[in-house]
């Protein structure tokens, strides 16, 4: 997180910095991003930036997070246009977080970040509602999710839990596919087969994959 300093700044400075740094993470992956080029394009001096943040990844993990909570935003949305359907939900969040991820603005951005992502990015990309530290976003969740669609009770709050982030890691690891695949000219994947690989996944979690009947 940003030190106190640099909420003390002016906001149009605060933008300056930032919108440099992101400008910076979509030009190359992290490990290849250099604090000397997001002062030179922020115009500010070396001692300032650390006057701000500790170093690059704080203000890389920062960005990510503006990331994380715009979608977080999204997602409490299209729960509440969906009345608490959570499969419903993540469906319609998966293909605009996908369309956002390829084919948006912050494409580049997102790219670095899925062709080089650990499990520490992976969970500050997630807007999910159910983050330890997040108790807000986990009640509006047990709030507006609509139990009587899921094989879960209102008193299981730990299972609720365990699906979403099953469901989340469904959203991530299709966008990921994509990259992955994306220079491959063989077995690379359209926007349209990763939305077919991230139903079918997501189907075997709302209905299962095994025959019932035998």
């Amino acid at each position: 997180m940003p030190k106190k300093t640099f909420f003390r700044l002016p906001a149009e400075k605060q933008q300056r910095l930032l919108k440099a740094a992101h400008a910076e993470f979509s030009r190359v992956p992290f490990n290849e991003a250099s604090v000397s080029n997001i002062i030179k394009a922020a115009e500010i001096p070396r001692g300032s930036f650390y006057q701000y943040f500790e170093d690059k990844a704080d203000i890389f993990f920062y960005d990510l997070s503006l990331l994380r909570d715009s979608s977080k935003q999204d997602l409490e949305k299209v729960l509440l246009d969906a009345h608490g359907d959570l499969f419903k939900t993540v469906r319609i969040f998966f293909k605009a977080m996908a369309k956002e991820a390829i084919d948006g603005e912050n494409a580049q951005f997102y790219r670095h970040l899925f062709l080089h992502m650990d499990f520490k990015n992976r969970r500050k990309l997630s807007p999910e509602l159910t983050h330890a530290h997040r108790t807000d976003g986990f009640q509006f969740l047990m709030d507006h999710v609509d139990f009587t669609l899921l094989k879960i009770e209102p008193n299981q709050p730990e299972a609720l839990k365990l699906l979403f982030h099953q469901l989340m890691n469904n959203v991530f690891q299709s966008i990921a596919s994509y990259y992955l695949h994306h220079d491959d000219q063989e077995n690379g994947l359209t926007l349209e087969q990763v939305y077919e690989h991230f139903e079918l996944v997501t189907g075997w979690l709302e209905t299962g994959a095994s025959v019932q009947d035998k």
